[in-house]
């Protein structure tokens, strides 16, 4: 028995399903945070960004990371060190220690996330599949019994304790599917095939085989990556950006609208955010087959307008119901934006892992601005206002998404001139 050199498909859902996990059981407590600080939104807005601006201080050399250490050894240095962060969480006595608890936690999450979907993009094109959504939803799955297990503990009068403990439950989870990666320079290699189980990753050694995805593969890694940014990275770039503004936005701040704005009570808000990962979730499941029937510009277009009709949805109406019913569509909506502009990078011409990396820095951004922006603008115009500002960023996906288009053949099928 020998290790599939197409990379594991269940070692990836693993990581992936784990990273959703442990944040979505720390972002699902968020109302509880704020209340043993004892902090306001501006004020928490600010400490929030801290993740943003530690993902986006190591994600440029995630790339360089994993093409000298391989993705399996960066991801789990970075499972272990952000679990770490997350569990921290239970003990900052202030906003400011917050702040800096969350700049290293988002250090070690971005790199985790820039170097999953490495890894996750190599075993795509290996397998010459449509697999990006499904890694997606695996880490939506984890963020739903993440955020399911918050609202569990918010509904039970349970404190913040419950943070390490989880935690430790994904870094264990982690750690293992890490081990199955293989690295990136095999996923590709004409000197030995293996066949396996998709969902095990392992099978026995046959004939030296090549396909004609694992040839692509094998084509793009060759040599190193080109110099420079190019105008496509750019902007599937700021397309992910939206696409992140919107989920990170429902993540820091739908509970938060719910239990502040609309009067709910504070299981109720948990449990609305739950419901936005579950639909991200199914979204991301049916994903796949949607990009590969419709296209991913198509797909992509249809779930920002999605998105955008369901945050009016949630920040207009006075109802709950109407206001849980504009959660599960906001999580619809946005479900497919992020693993497709990943897939999109991916196929970028001579760029490798560093259009990747690019790609995913472009879009922590949001993370960056968004959290404080929101925050701030929240004081001034009340939280369900400022969300406004992600329905302006999700009408310049629209605008900008052909430049999704799939290749074939090497080459775009439609827009090439905006490949560059």
């Amino acid at each position: 028995m020998g290790r599939d050199v197409r990379g594991s498909v269940l070692a990836v859902l693993v990581v992936f399903a784990s990273a959703g996990f442990v944040m979505g059981q720390a972002l699902a407590r968020v109302p509880a945070v704020r209340d043993h600080l004892g902090a306001d939104t501006g004020a928490l807005g600010l400490a929030l960004m801290g993740m943003g601006l530690g993902s986006l201080l190591a994600m440029p050399f995630t790339g360089w990371l994993v093409d000298r250490f391989g993705s399996g050894r960066v991801v789990t240095v970075a499972v272990i060190l952000g679990c770490l962060g997350w569990a921290a969480v239970t003990a900052v006595p202030s906003v400011p220690v917050l702040l800096a608890v969350l700049v290293l936690t988002g250090t070690n999450v971005g790199i985790w996330d820039v170097a999953m979907n490495i890894q996750g993009t190599h075993v795509e094109q290996a397998r010459s599949r449509s697999l990006m959504p499904f890694f997606h939803a695996a880490f939506s799955g984890g963020a739903v019994l993440g955020a399911g297990s918050g609202a569990l503990a918010a509904w039970l009068g349970i404190g913040l304790a419950q943070l390490p403990v989880l935690a430790a439950v994904a870094a264990v989870a982690g750690v293992w599917g890490a081990s199955r990666f293989v690295p990136e320079a095999t996923t590709g290699d004409v000197g030995v095939a293996e066949e396996a189980d998709a969902d095990t990753g392992t099978g026995a050694v046959t004939e030296p085989t090549l396909g004609a995805a694992e040839a692509a593969v094998a084509t793009a890694q060759a040599g190193p990556a080109r110099r420079g940014v190019t105008p496509a990275e750019l902007l599937i770039g700021l397309i992910c950006l939206a696409g992140a503004l919107a989920e990170g936005s429902a993540n820091d701040w739908l509970a938060l609208l719910l239990v502040d704005v609309h009067g709910a009570p504070a299981a109720f808000g948990a449990l609305t955010l739950t419901a936005f990962n579950l639909t991200m979730m199914i979204g991301r499941l049916l994903g796949g087959p949607a990009i590969e029937r419709f296209g991913r510009a198509a797909v992509v277009r249809a779930g920002g307008m999605l998105a955008a009709v369901a945050i009016l949805v949630v920040t207009l109406s006075s109802s709950l119901a109407l206001a849980l019913a504009g959660g599960l569509l906001w999580g619809l909506g946005v479900a497919t934006i992020f693993p497709a502009a990943i897939s999109a990078a991916g196929e970028v011409p001579g760029r490798g892992n560093r259009a990747i990396t690019v790609v995913s820095t472009i879009a922590y951004g949001a993370f960056l601005f968004g959290a404080p922006t929101i925050g701030l603008l929240a004081e001034e115009i009340g939280l369900d206002r400022a969300l406004f500002l992600v329905v302006g960023f999700l009408a310049l996906l629209l605008v900008l998404s052909p430049v999704m288009r799939e290749k074939s053949g090497g080459r775009d099928r439609a827009g090439a001139a905006m490949v560059g």
